[in-house]
């Protein structure tokens, strides 16, 4: 089967999709600094992790089914190339007149990291095809399943709840939404485990925002 359609590869490019949206929707949120952290700061982060995540899922198989000839030929060089722009990019942007969003990413290395991801998926997408092989052997990837709506269409509604709520009514009542809907794209709703969910999520949201974060996040609006 071709290799840029296996579920592996495409798992990471829904991974980059979603990092590359949140950061889209983002980018008018000040992100502040790790001592007194913006609005903005939590979600650029995680948004940068999901693109570090996905660009490593989908490196991965094309890796592992990477011929030793291609590995020499283009693994090798992208990989050396990749590494080098890291450091080039962090130093040497700063002493052009660049545009400040790239000299703000060339100084930050957690988003370099990230933009290196890309840059290797997107040479080694353009070169597999030309010098190496885009079809692996049979069964040496696992294929894309039919995709199951429910559960997309519920958890995508819940989160969808979830920010709709969270200034209105607050951090709780809006996590009972986020995990009462998703929860509905399970094939079981097992009340209890619904229940402790809600319960933990609570908790910790509130140790880790509230109160580790000092975030102003209202609990339940108009009571805490």
């Amino acid at each position: 089967m071709n290799r840029f359609l296996s579920k592996d590869f495409l798992s990471g490019v829904m991974f980059i999709a979603f990092g590359l949206t949140a950061l889209y929707f983002g980018n008018h949120l000040a992100l502040g600094t790790p001592v007194r952290m913006g609005p903005g700061y939590v979600p650029h982060k995680l948004a940068c992790i999901m693109l570090i995540l996905g660009g490593i899922i989908s490196l991965v198989p094309l890796y592992s089914t990477a011929t030793p000839s291609e590995k020499k030929s283009i693994w090798i060089p992208v990989g050396g190339a990749v590494i080098l722009f890291i450091p080039a990019a962090h130093y040497l942007v700063p002493l052009f007149d660049a545009a400040p969003w790239l000299v703000a990413v060339a100084g930050d290395w957690f988003q370099l990291l990230a933009v290196a991801g890309l840059l290797a998926l997107l040479l080694l997408g353009a070169l597999v095809p030309i010098y190496g092989t885009a079809r692996a052997a049979p069964g040496a990837l696992e294929a894309v399943e039919t995709p199951k709506w429910k559960p997309i269409t519920m958890v995508t509604l819940g989160i969808v709840l979830f920010a709709v709520l969270l200034e209105r009514t607050g951090m709780f009542p809006a996590l009972v939404a986020l995990v009462l809907v998703a929860s509905l794209g399970g094939e079981e709703f097992k009340t209890v485990e619904v229940i402790g969910n809600i319960i933990v999520l609570t908790i910790l949201s509130i140790v880790v925002f509230k109160i580790g974060l000092g975030m102003n996040i209202a609990v339940i609006e108009g009571v805490w």
